[in-house]
């Protein structure tokens, strides 16, 4: 029957199949069109679908999915082109009159109609066409959307049956949504992504259902994923990924459900997303320190995680941790490199902590040298002669063994300071020259290493000093009458000695240490500019310039000269 048959010619048809189906005949000249596919019709059968023709809510069910004749000058020949089993043919007079036009009175149940053939198409032989589904489902949706239906519920129920439009659609995706249940979840994605592209009344309150379903599978392959990572982090890498491939489609259907805007969505999204980039995480600490490098592996987990944010603070997740792997990765080849020299800095970190605990001597100074040489001389093949860390170990080293000289000179320094017989100044001076001797020694070596440049402009200060202290000694007369003062050695821009030191400008114009006018000069020191504060900065200042002056104006036989009459001059007058 087409939609509108009346109850009598509902009943003619129903008795004219039952007399076919007695005679074993195929019913003639009706709407069983070939194209509906061969229908295995019995007596029971019939019976059962005119039973579900009762009520006016099964009659709209049904009239739905017939044909409708509201334009006879149209569809009665493409009826009859049906009956031939000439389908082509009534699809094209159909297609023409929708073909880049609106619905209208004439062509209203063109739309109708080609939908229904469209339909008949997707479900044939129980193979389920897309291509045919999206089709027919478009055109039927324009029809149910069209003030047009008013004519189509009068045909196909009673007067008195009320419905809108939204419950007429609803009801036509009910059936259709029943149908292609009966296939697998990728059909019912796709009937999901067809309607998603419609403009229709009934879209949001039809779709909400489906939103729900998606949600619950998503939650719990999120809640799996966090399971499974807590146990085993060194296979997040893979459980991160099997999380992303699980729910893309279920997000996908989301998205076109309620739409990327949509609170619930981008919540459900940002989750993925949290877990995905956890995963990477996880996978990355617990590799990262190992011989495998994760970086690789984890840097597509943060990019799937990454594309999956959409809220401010998943967002920010994402990038902040997508930069710190990118640094990690950057700083790489320096890693390596050090890597390559645990084992040194762990033994040279080992000697240093070893000679902070035993004296400062000068033995130890040259011993910490040898010892540590062979540690840095590793480093500095794989970190090269200007890298900082290699540089800086160098002259940690180098000033503790220089400091280490500096204090045993100046200890002995001081026992001379105070020293009140000639016997044991003797003594002390010999002990003096041998040990500057070995300072010379460890400076020398010092010398040779790459230091920075700060510090080997104290070393050169200290170098500077050192030499006029063993220049001063080469020059002391080791007999009984050995004077009271020896020379001080510098650590630097600093004097550790500020008294108690040799005259070095006055020793170096006379000649001597033990000569008349420098005893007086040192006499003069003592007893007069010792006394006052001024007379203390001077004696101060004049032992941290003099060494340097010394040096300078050794060999200067004229200027010596000159400096002897300058002095012999002052003398007389403190005399």
């Amino acid at each position: 029957m087409l939609v509108g048959a009346s109850a009598r010619e509902q009943n003619r048809q129903i008795n004219r199949l039952k007399q076919f189906i007695e005679a074993e005949q195929n019913p003639q000249d009706d709407f069983s069109f070939p194209t509906l596919g061969q229908l295995h019709r019995t007596i029971d059968r019939v019976a059962e679908a005119a039973s579900r023709l009762n009520l006016d809510k099964d009659k709209i069910n049904a009239a739905l999915f017939w044909f409708y004749n509201g334009n006879s000058i149209t569809d009665e020949p493409a009826f009859d082109a049906l009956k031939g089993g000439l389908e082509k043919e009534a699809a094209t007079i159909w297609g023409k009159l929708i073909q880049n036009k609106d619905i209208n009175l004439k062509n209203a149940s063109a739309f109708f109609n080609w939908a229904t053939l469209f339909l008949n198409a997707a479900f044939y032989n129980s193979q389920l066409n897309i291509d045919h589904l999206e089709r027919g489902v478009k055109l039927k949706l324009i029809f149910l959307e069209s003030d047009f239906i008013n004519d189509f519920k009068s045909r196909a129920t009673d007067e008195t049956f009320k419905t809108t439009k939204k419950e007429l659609q609803i009801l036509f995706l009910q059936q259709l949504q029943f149908e292609i249940g009966k296939n697998d979840h990728v059909s019912r994605n796709k009937f999901i992504d067809i309607l998603s592209k419609e403009q229709f009344s009934a879209k949001e309150d039809f779709l909400k259902d489906f939103a729900q379903h998606p949600i619950e599978q998503i939650e719990k392959k999120i809640e799996e994923a966090k399971s499974k990572r807590r146990v085993n982090k060194a296979n997040a890498f893979s459980i991160g990924k099997v999380l992303y491939d699980q729910t893309t489609e279920n997000l996908k259907q989301l998205k076109l459900i309620l739409g990327p805007s949509n609170l619930k969505f981008s919540s459900i999204s940002d989750k993925i997303s949290d877990e995905i980039l956890q995963c990477g995480i996880d996978y990355f600490l617990y590799f990262k320190d190992s011989s495998y490098d994760p970086s690789s592996a984890t840097m597509d987990l943060f990019q799937k995680a990454k594309i999956l944010a959409i809220g401010n603070i998943s967002k920010q997740r994402c990038q902040e941790n997508t930069e710190n792997l990118k640094e990690w990765v950057e700083e790489k080849p320096e890693r390596e490199r050090q890597e390559k020299i645990l084992i040194d800095l762990d033994r040279l970190k080992q000697i240093i902590d070893e000679y902070k605990n035993r004296s400062n001597t000068i033995v130890n100074g040259k011993q910490l040298l040898l010892s540590t040489k062979p540690y840095l001389n590793n480093i500095k093949n794989v970190l090269g002669g200007f890298d900082e860390l290699y540089l800086g170990l160098s002259s940690r080293i180098a000033s503790d063994a220089q400091g280490m000289c500096i204090e045993e000179i100046n200890k002995l320094q001081e026992r001379l300071n105070i020293a009140y017989d000639s016997a044991t100044k003797l003594s002390i001076i010999v002990q003096l020259k041998q040990k500057v001797n070995d300072a010379w020694e460890v400076s020398n070596t010092i010398g040779a290493m790459d230091l920075v440049s700060n510090f080997k402009t104290n070393y050169n200060n200290n170098r500077v000093s050192l030499q006029s202290l063993k220049n001063q000694l080469a020059n002391l007369n080791t007999t009984p009458r050995t004077p009271t003062y020896a020379p001080t050695y510098s650590t630097g821009s600093k004097t550790t000695n500020s008294g108690g030191g040799g005259c070095y400008i006055a020793t170096m114009a006379y000649g001597n240490y033990d000569h008349p006018q420098v005893m007086i000069l040192r006499q003069f020191r003592d007893n007069v500019l010792d006394k006052s504060c001024f007379g203390k900065w001077f004696i101060k200042t004049y032992y941290h310039c003099s060494p340097k002056l010394v040096e300078k104006l050794k060999n200067k036989k004229g200027i010596n000269a000159i400096i002897r009459k300058a002095l012999n001059q002052f003398i007389k007058l403190i005399k």
